[in-house]
């Protein structure tokens, strides 16, 4: 029998207070469909499939004469498994290396000690690969990005690829990889998902899906990752499959299930995570841009401004979440079109939640080629920690990201300044600490959310309580863009410093606020305890009600009534967790 390594190693991370392990989901796709075929289960073993960033000396005294390892690569290990297969190539010579994954691509041919590059879906490919190894034949350097034509295929958690490496460790809780179909239609130049998998959407049967989640549901699994690029494209097969998530996740560990919705959100979608309920994180409003050059550049397209409106009156309707994330360097975004940007989404009712990325040069997006780089005069750099996935990686070899650091139209002191705008939006405004205040401003006062933040952002950079801490996110910010490298947090986290800070400065960020909005106009004395009650404070008994002459919401000049409940009882200890489910901010409603 001939001796397959297979890895897919990731960061292991904190969850319920245990290790939380990706399970390999692409290597185990790969060696369930080569399963079926007898010629290969008689010759070949599954030898080993790493899951995880192991020391890589450990690995290598681990194998035994391999005749073909198998990476599947992206940027969270690409560089870990570069550094793996070439000591497998010293140490074996003769062993087949082969590479696949999003961040595979023909550049690797750089790397003497691949042997073979397979691009997209890697199943048929890894065949014949086998084949050809079992045949003596010639390993082609190159295989295309063909597509599966039929889904009805073996899947590695019902064949039981898993098996082995979940009793091998009974104490960790498992994340997992759920696909329900395969494709995107749209070619976003920033992203590498319709690229690679081209953009037909080919689905797998429902049965299949159930018993997956079935499988889930028995097996540890705490956290599902379903990654359909468009979740709800299909609006009764979605929902029904939504039904089966929800009920397989009952009386399970299962505690989220992370869906990636279609970006036209229709009632459908909002009923879609009404059924997923606590288990899932809310619906995604994608904008990633609000420029309309940037859109055009990008080939992306956004919800009418109308229809986002609606989305988020639909958010209230139905009492469920929204998030929307924002790429900050993309091409033809200026500083002045950023801050208005996030400013609109304020304008049109995203007061739920935003996250920001800085824009990544994906090895196979249009964004990284180099028409695009000369085309948008993209200054890059190559920064470590991104994801800040694990600091302790014990495979010891570091990972490194390309980023947008400048553009003809953005420079880096202007995405420093963008950033750290958005920095306030999403912790002064979004955490909720001077939302209610923003909101009356909006809609008692009529002054534009752009209008008093403006003012608060000068503000802040000269307070005596926020000064220092916002120049310390001023100055990661500045490092990280020109340097590379940052202490203590992962570059797409930066913002995630302040969590603690403002919390614990609360009432000082809502008296700021207070200040800003006095320049403004004259300020009605009772709104700062209303602020005050908008954010949790576990000394409260809840409900709490509280009397303005102004209602908030629609902006009339009545007396109205509002109710505070608190979403949870427990103290906050997470505040990533405790950001992410909302429950910082009380729950608001007029009586």
């Amino acid at each position: 029998m001939k001796n397959v390594y297979l890895f897919q190693p990731q960061y292991v991370v904190e969850f319920q207070n245990k290790p939380n392990y990706w399970l390999p989901y692409s290597a185990g796709c790969l060696w369930s469909y080569a399963g079926q075929f007898t010629d290969i289960v008689d010759n070949f073993q599954l030898a080993g499939l790493y899951f995880q960033r192991d020391p890589i000396d450990q690995v290598m005294s681990e194998l035994c004469n391999p005749a073909i390892c198998g990476f599947s690569c992206y940027m969270w290990n690409e560089q870990y498994c570069l550094e793996l297969a070439r000591q497998v190539k010293i140490k074996f010579p003769d062993c087949v290396i082969v590479f696949g994954g999003p961040q595979s691509s023909s550049q690797m041919y750089a790397h003497q000690f691949i042997d073979a590059i397979a691009m997209a879906e890697g199943e048929e490919s890894f065949v014949k690969i086998l084949r050809s190894i079992l045949h003596d034949n010639t390993v082609d350097a190159l295989y295309p990005a063909d597509r599966l034509q039929d889904l009805d295929i073996p899947s590695p958690y019902l064949t039981g690829v898993f098996d082995s490496i979940i009793s091998e460790n009974p104490s960790a809780v498992w994340a997992m990889t759920l696909e329900t179909n395969r494709g995107c239609p749209y070619a976003c130049t920033f992203c590498d998902w319709g690229g690679v998998t081209y953009s037909k959407i080919k689905r797998f049967g429902l049965e299949r899906v159930d018993r997956e989640l079935e499988w889930a549901a028995t097996h540890q699994v705490a956290y599902i990752f379903c990654a359909d690029a468009n979740f709800g494209i299909f609006v009764e097969r979605d929902l029904e499959i939504s039904r089966l998530m929800r009920q397989r996740a009952e009386n399970s560990a299962i505690e989220v299930i992370n869906i990636q919705y279609a970006k036209n959100s229709t009632n459908a979608i909002f009923e879609i995570a009404k059924t997923l309920g606590p288990y899932g994180r809310g619906v995604t409003v994608s904008v990633q841009s609000m420029n309309e050059s940037t859109l055009e550049a990008i080939k992306r397209k956004n919800l009418d401004v109308n229809n986002i409106r609606e989305v988020m009156q639909l958010s209230e309707q139905h009492q469920v979440p929204t998030y929307t994330e924002v790429i900050i360097g993309l091409p033809m975004e200026t500083k002045h079109t950023w801050i208005q940007g996030l400013c609109e989404l304020l304008e049109l009712g995203q007061h739920n939640s935003i996250d920001i990325w800085f824009a990544q040069m994906l090895e196979n997006s249009e964004l990284a080629t180099a028409q695009s780089r000369q085309q948008y005069g993209l200054k890059t750099i190559w920064v470590k920690d991104y994801m800040n996935l694990d600091s302790r990686d014990r495979g010891a070899v570091a990972e490194h990201t390309e980023i947008i650091a400048g553009t003809n139209t953005m420079t880096t002191d202007d995405i420093i300044e963008g950033y750290v705008y958005a920095w306030m939006i999403i912790h002064w405004h979004v955490m909720g600490y001077t939302q209610i205040i923003a909101r009356y401003a909006r809609q008692v006062k009529n002054i534009a959310y752009q209008t008093l933040y403006d003012q608060l952002f000068k503000l802040i950079s000269t307070s005596t309580v926020f000064q220092e801490h916002y120049h310390t996110v001023r100055n990661k910010t500045h490092q990280y863009l020109t340097q590379g490298v940052i202490d203590g947090v992962g570059g797409h986290a930066i913002h995630s410093i302040s969590y603690e800070f403002m919390y614990q400065h609360q009432q000082h960020a809502a008296e700021l606020a207070m200040a800003a909005l006095s320049t403004l106009t004259a300020v009605d004395q009772d709104l700062i305890e209303l602020q005050r009650g908008f954010i949790v404070d576990f000394d409260q008994q809840y409900p709490l009600t509280l009397t303005t002459s102004y209602n908030i919401i629609t902006g009339a000049q009545e007396s109205t009534m509002y109710k505070f409940t608190a979403k949870s009882s427990s103290a906050i200890g997470d505040f990533y967790t405790a950001r992410r489910k909302g429950l910082i901010k009380n729950r608001m409603e007029t009586l």
